[in-house]
């Protein structure tokens, strides 16, 4: 059976006491019942399936046999790549996770070793709800002003009918809940948010606040550089430096005509050479700080022309391994009856699993292990070098500026050192000090030209940033465009799917309420948190919870017939015979479910409890476990 993405899927759950298992057994593709008397556990199960795969429960949610456990084990798939989640049972909320990249049985055969540790909530590190969402192809859709990522515990609250919560209500509850957390959940299950389109809006908002920085700084300079009443041109300070020039020649002229006077007169004025010592000095500064600048600007330039080969090797490895799995697969199935070389026959492979060529054993599985830990430490890989590359980049262009500035000051005390010995100068006469000042100034009108010169380039150089950084958004917010009014188009062909799979669950229920018989219309509002039939919200309990599940199976069902869904095809129910439920529409229902998850298109997973399950249901293959009894309970706690 083909498998739509994402997918997930429960293989197995172990509930550990003191080091022994109290509870485990296999689940399976397609419908999964766990059955058994009223309250002899089942509730506890479900509700360990749902903590397990990330769901959140509250100190006041915990069943009093569930707090005598110490650990929660699940294996899971997620779209066929197999992982073990472990989770500790304690009585407060926010639990972390220990994810194992690989199956279960090799998981229990590690102590530590492979085993990684994630919190709930994001923070410095990621949290496991990012690395399941990761492997499920799902993005991490942001929403609210704060920018809040949704979890793994809020998509479990529209995959998990629980005993707790209204049967009037979509939404497993929750405190704090609201209506933009709901909205957003529907959606993305609903398949409204592509990963291009979040790729999109998480560059858009990361262009944006570039662009504004790039901005910032072009205002910064105009108006530190600008303020004068002086365009901020390459042109205006070229002819501004000619005419300082000009007359900083003049000047040295009438200098070394005086100092030629003073020379030839035989004056007992002493000649200082202090002038060019100092000058030379400045040269010999202006010299080391140059190379100090050139040095660091080469340094990161290689280390950023590195860290660019080593993210297009991280991204060729990732596009590569995503695809490991299907090449391992393919690879496993091939033999060869000749050799490729010689072309003699090839015997027989005794070793199960062995290559046919070579003979050698070969493990598949640990195979796809490594390819999963490797796709989760290389994504984390390259964006902490794209973060990286960021801040070298600003570095690079903040040290060419700076070397600019410090190469047109080091050019102007060469012109300077150059006319100081060729004119060697006194400080004693008063018309000399005076040609000497106002050559000062132009040498120090020079030097802040040279600075402005400097600064000219690297508003020319964030000028060109922001408008390279305008066209990168203008092409984001054609594909949000785009994306939007393709996630309206597919919100409303989904929500029109399981309507339509909603109406068939209530027609054929057993004649109990006549708006289901005669059901037109199913409304859901993911905000508002309600369903209605025709336009009417109230029914008796039974009918309320007969509506809900409905609608929480449909969300499944519709996902698993059409691909464009980012729902994965997983659910979870514990109210099949809620509320006064009669033994005959229970039955009823189950009928309907397993009708429908063996028809779907794609592979998918539905786990109920019952205490009233159809009789030919009742067989191995879609059933789990024993039937428990008060005597015979789910968790063994009796295990020594």
């Amino acid at each position: 059976m083909i498998s739509y993405k994402p997918n997930l899927e429960v293989t197995s759950l172990t509930v550990l006491r003191r080091g022994h298992a109290v509870f485990d057994e296999k689940f399976h593709t397609g419908l999964n019942i766990i059955r058994g008397e009223n309250s002899s556990g089942k509730s506890t199960i479900m509700d360990f399936i749902f903590f397990g795969l990330g769901g959140d429960l509250l100190e006041n949610q915990w069943r009093e046999a569930a707090l005598l456990c110490d650990v929660v084990v699940l294996g899971v798939k997620l779209n066929g790549k197999e992982l073990t989640l472990r989770r500790e049972v304690e009585r407060k909320s926010s639990q972390p996770m220990k994810i194992f990249f690989g199956p279960v049985e090799e998981a229990t055969k590690s102590a530590e070793q492979g085993w990684e540790r994630y919190s709930f909530r994001r923070g410095k590190s990621e949290s496991f709800s990012q690395v399941i969402f990761r492997l499920l192809g799902l993005p991490e859709v942001q929403y609210g002003e704060t920018n809040t990522k949704i979890t793994m515990n809020q998509v479990l609250r529209l995959l998990y009918s629980d005993q707790l919560s209204s049967v009037e209500k979509i939404f497993r509850s929750q405190p704090f809940d609201d209506a933009i957390t709901r909205q957003t959940v529907g959606d993305l299950l609903l398949g409204a948010y592509s990963q291009e389109y979040y790729s999109a809006r998480l560059r858009l908002k990361a262009l944006e606040a570039e662009i504004k920085d790039a901005s910032d700084r072009i205002s910064t300079l105009t108006r530190v550089h600008g303020r004068d009443g002086h365009p901020l041109t390459l042109d205006w300070v070229n002819q501004e430096q000619n005419r300082l020039e000009d007359d900083l020649n003049k000047l040295n002229l009438q200098i070394e005509e005086i100092e030629a006077r003073i020379f030839s007169a035989q004056f007992e004025d002493r000649l200082s050479l202090n002038d060019q010592k100092e000058t030379f000095a400045r040269l010999q500064t202006l010299q080391a700080e140059i190379a100090e600048i050139t040095s660091e600007l080469q340094a990161v330039e290689l280390d950023a022309a590195d860290s660019d080969e080593f993210i297009d090797a991280l991204t060729k490895k990732l596009e590569a391994l995503h695809e490991s799995k299907l090449i391992v697969d393919e690879l496993n199935a091939l033999a060869f009856d000749f050799c490729p070389a010689c072309f003699a026959p090839v015997s027989k492979v005794e070793v199960e699993g062995a290559c046919s060529l070579c003979k050698q054993a070969t493990d598949h599985e640990k195979t796809k292990e490594r390819a999963l830990r490797l796709i989760n430490e290389y994504a984390r890989q390259r964006q902490s070098s794209l973060d990286l590359q960021a801040s070298r980049h600003q570095k690079v262009t903040d040290l060419r500026a700076k070397l600019a500035a410090k190469t047109e000051l080091w050019e102007q005390a060469g012109r300077h050192y150059t006319i100081s010995v060729r004119s060697p100068t006194t400080e004693l006469r008063t018309e000399l000090r005076k040609l000497n000042r106002e050559a000062g100034y132009s040498q120090r009108k020079l030097e802040e030209l040279a600075t402005r010169k400097a600064a000219i380039a690297e508003l020319r150089e964030a000028q060109e940033r922001r408008d390279d950084l305008q066209r990168q958004i203008d092409d984001a917010k054609a594909i949000i465009a785009v994306s939007e009014r393709r996630n309206r188009e597919q919100i409303s062909n989904a929500r029109r799917t399981v309507e339509n799979e909603v109406l068939d669950f209530l027609r054929r229920d057993l004649e109990r309420q006549s708006t289901f018989t005669n059901a037109q219309t199913v409304g859901f509002e993911f905000d508002g948190d309600r369903l209605n039939v025709n336009g009417e919200s109230f029914f008796s309990a039974s009918s309320m919870v007969y509506l809900r599940n409905s609608f929480i199976a449909s969300l499944a069902v519709a996902a698993a017939n059409s691909k464009s869904f980012s729902h994965p095809r997983f659910m979870l129910m514990d109210t099949v015979e809620d509320k006064g439920m009669e033994p005959d529409r229970s039955k009823n229902f189950q009928r309907i479910l397993h009708e429908k998850s063996t028809n779907a298109a794609s592979s998918n997973q539905i786990i109920i409890a019952t205490s009233m399950i159809a009789d030919e249901l009742n067989k191995p293959g879609i059933t789990v476990g024993d039937f428990y009894t008060h005597e015979n309970r789910t968790l063994n706690l009796n295990v020594r």
